[in-house]
């Protein structure tokens, strides 16, 4: 195997219809590199140039990601704080229902044990009776008045009073 010592150059293909050659070159968006020991201002190519120091990013990119995970430390506090505050509030509105129904069913029996029939039941059941003697006094005249009252005594409607 017989080995060449000639560098191998590639040949551009050609299209169909096109004849002659055209020497590659590189392409002309490519920057041009700036050498190791060349310094600012030092030949032709950084004449006008500044060249900035190379500054770390590191301490940059681990504040941001401290930032970032400070935010959602704080929002993960600010969420775990108001959904207990919600079950809170849950909480306490149950146990006010619980209590004006409590509060209702409390006011109905008072209702029901105020009441003339329920007072009269509970006298006759502690062995009180009716008098049959109704005595009435005359605040005007300071006379006893036995028996039934008078017409105008009994057209006065005053709750419990019964002549």
């Amino acid at each position: 195997m017989a080995t060449d010592t000639m560098p191998r150059t590639a040949t551009p293909r050609q299209p169909p219809g096109r004849s002659g050659t055209r020497p590659v070159t590189a392409p002309r968006h490519t920057r041009p590199s700036i050498r190791p020991g060349a310094g600012p201002g030092t030949g032709p190519a950084g004449a006008g140039r500044r060249v900035r120091p190379h500054q770390p990013r590191a301490p940059f990119i681990l504040l941001l990601v401290g930032l970032l995970g400070g935010a959602l430390v704080s929002l993960l506090v600010i969420s775990t704080t108001l959904a207990q505050g919600s079950y809170q509030i849950t909480k306490l509105q149950q146990q006010n229902t619980i209590l004006a129904r409590q509060q209702q069913l409390l006011s109905q029996q008072v209702a029901q044990a105020s009441s003339p029939a329920q007072i009269a039941q509970e006298a006759e059941q502690f062995g009180m009776r009716q008098n049959p003697n109704l005595r009435f006094i005359d605040l005007k005249t300071g006379k006893i008045i036995a028996g039934k009252a008078s017409k105008a005594d009994a057209a006065i409607n005053v709750p419990g009073y019964t002549p």
